[in-house]
């Protein structure tokens, strides 16, 4: 999974477990890799990018 970083538009991975990613300004990071994920940062400045590419607020996913 990738997430995008909407404070500085940087798009983030975790590839391998234990593998912390954070974006470039340090408002958010990715973690696990395929085997679990973990988001930090504020959900309002987080998108989810799914494998086709399509994005989705991670604040939107995380209401219902």
């Amino acid at each position: 999974m990738k997430i995008r970083c909407l404070k500085c538009n940087d798009v983030i991975e975790s590839k391998n477990l234990h593998d912390c990613i954070s974006c470039k300004c340090g408002a958010c990071s990715i973690d696990g890799g395929n085997q679990y994920t973990r988001i930090g940062g504020d959900p309002h400045y987080i998108n989810l990018i799914s494998e086709n590419g399509t994005e989705k607020s991670l604040e939107e996913t995380n209401k219902k």
